[in-house]
């Protein structure tokens, strides 16, 4: 060989050496580079998912949480018959789609002293509802998890996925709320949750061609999974026991701790190396997981990179200056994408992207990219949005504030033009807007009706029937009557289309003020005390009926005192008497009753402030937890 060609062919060589050791290097920063942002994409897209999917599932179980507490509150306060509280669960299954059955199941005895069971349960069954009475001997409910757990816990849980054999014959959840009677236990009310819709969600769950869902309990037991042998067949603990792997035995530990992580893990359904996203399901207990191939993951970027390979082999063997074209070629467009996406990374998602129109993985990369750009700014601009709209409703519970606290009288006095007659109240609600109501006005010159209440829950539904009950009360109180006759006319209008199950426990008086006489009405409301001159107190301790909005054809009655000059009326709702310290101790009747006598008032209102001030020091730090409402009336 000459000099000059073997120059040329070392040359050329050290030349193809060079160029494929840069070219090398290239393709292994631009797979670094890629797989980082690959990894980040499918990360946040699993997020996003799994998020989306754990609000859903919670929303449904939520909504059914509120059946029977509100329940437990109603069975526990008033005795009902047993028509009454059979129709009353068949309406509450009739109207709740998210539930499939509903029982109250009391304690041996508890509901009538001659008979052990009593356990009347409705159930759907296709498109109508079923009755069956669970108190036999044969089903025994007294020794299943979802009576045995919150009765000897002494509070609600929801229990352990299982098949209710003898019930609705389905794999369900029970939701379970023990209530009381006198301070002992009376019984426990239940809702159901069928989990063939759990399973059905959970598997139109896809990420990628092979990746997976699944739900464990708070126990580890799989309650939805693809391969149905293992749904409550097995947990995550015993499948690590029988393929000896502490790594899953690890996840399922964080799993039912309520923890969220994105880590390697060995799937047993597609026999390979994958990775698993986990977070809690907070009002079970539960936790959703999801399950992705490592292979599917990067299967795209591994062909990619094994094409640019394949191009810059048969480059190098070309030309030189083929190779070195080829490359750029290929890598520039790389580097301008990661530089792109570094900068959609950080936000600016208006970033232009390279243009290219080639059908190749480059072009697949390119156009992945740029739609991801696209949701990306979509998404952000829904977040903006939403942010907004989030404001909006505050302002807008902000204004819901002031109108429900228009709608009650704020102006004290409010008749300074009488001088024998003093008022004054406060309403403090433990959210934006609450349910607790009162309210006075003269129906002519000598009588003063007066009433206040409490309605069942909280927030924007309990403020709403706050203001249907008290624009009620002023409807119906047009002429002189009796407080049983209002209050019945009250419920009746209450009763209709109340598909919730939702009450207002109401104390309505009407004062004449020439006698001295109050004839009162009290709905299932705490009892008022009249403090007399004398600093002898008596308590109003009569009820007259359930409260309003349980039962449309209920009867009230009513009762009668006298009213003298210097005798002062305090009448509250459970947010005084309920009022919690951080210890979680009651501030309760005892205190209210001694706090009465233990002082001397000038007026309604040294009484109603002085209230509070007492309630807000024992509290302390605590949260606020219900509505306080303080009606002060004395006559002069």
């Amino acid at each position: 060989m000459q000099p000059g060609k073997k120059l040329a062919f070392k040359l050329v060589l050290s030349v193809s050496f060079v160029t494929a050791t840069i070219f090398l290097v290239m393709l292994a920063y631009n797979y670094r580079i890629s797989r980082k942002l690959l990894d980040e994409n499918i990360r946040e897209n699993v997020s996003h998912i799994t998020r989306y999917a754990v609000n859903r599932i919670e929303g449904v179980l939520i909504s059914a949480m509120t059946i029977p507490e509100n329940l437990a509150v109603l069975v526990g306060d008033f005795n009902y018959t047993e028509a009454e509280i059979r129709q009353f669960l068949k309406k509450v299954v009739q109207h709740n789609d998210e539930i499939t059955g509903s029982c109250l199941a009391f304690e041996p005895y508890a509901f009538d002293p001659d008979e052990k069971y009593f356990a009347p349960y409705y159930y759907k069954a296709g498109d109508s509802v079923r009755y069956e009475n669970l108190g036999t001997g044969e089903y025994n409910y007294f020794f299943w998890d979802w009576y045995q757990i919150p009765a000897r816990l002494n509070t609600p849980v929801w229990s352990e996925p299982y098949f209710d054999e003898g019930g609705a014959n389905v794999v369900m959840t029970t939701y379970s709320v023990p209530f009381y009677k006198d301070g002992d236990l009376a019984g426990i009310a239940t809702v159901d949750v069928s989990l063939e819709w759990l399973k059905a969600y959970i598997s139109r769950i896809k990420i990628l061609e092979t990746g997976y869902a699944f739900v464990i309990s708070r126990n580890g037991r799989i309650i939805s999974h693809p391969a149905d042998s293992l749904i409550m067949n097995e947990s995550i603990f015993s499948l690590a026991e029988e393929n000896n792997d502490p790594e899953i035995r690890k996840a399922g530990k964080a799993m039912i701790r309520g923890e969220s992580d994105y880590i390697p893990f060995p799937s047993l359904i597609l026999d390979e190396k994958a990775y698993l996203y986990y977070r809690p399901l907070p009002a079970t207990g539960w936790s959703l997981a999801v399950v992705l191939s490592e292979e599917a993951l990067l299967a795209d970027l591994h062909r990619l990179n094994r094409d640019l390979l394949i191009i810059g082999i048969a480059g190098i063997f070309l030309l030189v200056l083929s190779v070195v074209v080829i490359s750029n070629r290929i890598t520039h467009p790389l580097r301008k994408l990661a530089s792109a996406t570094v900068r959609i990374g950080r936000g600016n998602f208006d970033v232009e992207l390279p243009v290219n129109r080639s059908d190749d993985e480059i072009g697949q990369l390119n156009a992945s990219i740029c739609r991801m750009q696209q949701e990306l700014k979509t998404y952000v601009e829904n977040l903006r949005t939403a942010t907004a709209a989030r404001e909006k409703i505050e302002s807008e519970l902000k204004i819901a504030r002031d109108i429900q606290q228009g709608i009650i009288p704020k102006i004290f006095p409010p008749f300074p033009d009488r001088k024998d007659l003093d008022v004054y109240a406060v309403l403090e609600p433990a959210r934006d807007v609450g349910g607790d109501l009162y309210d006075f006005f003269f129906i002519d010159d000598r009588h003063l009706c007066f009433a206040i209440g409490d309605v069942s829950g909280k927030g924007i539904p309990a403020s709403l029937m706050m203001a249907i009950t008290r624009t009620l009360l002023r409807a119906r109180v047009t002429r002189l009557e009796r407080p049983e006759t209002i209050v019945a006319l009250m419920n009746r209008e209450l009763c209709r289309d109340n598909d919730k199950a939702m009450f207002v426990t109401m104390f309505l008086g009407i004062i004449d003020l020439d006698s001295g006489t109050i004839s009162y009405c009290n709905a299932g409301h705490n009892y008022p005390c009249l403090v007399r001159k004398g600093k002898a107190l008596e308590k109003l301790d009569q009820t007259h009926g359930t409260p309003l909005g349980s039962f449309e054809k209920m009867s009230y009655g009513s009762g009668s005192v006298r009213f003298c000059a210097g005798d002062l009326l305090v009448l509250y709702t459970d947010g005084v008497t309920e009022a919690m310290d951080i210890n979680d101790a009651l501030y309760g009747e005892e205190r209210l009753v001694r706090f009465l006598k233990s002082k001397s008032f000038e007026g309604p209102e040294e009484v109603t402030l002085s209230l509070v001030e007492d309630v807000r020091e024992f509290s302390g730090l605590a949260e606020q937890s219900d509505d306080i409402t303080i009606l002060a009336i004395q006559h002069q």
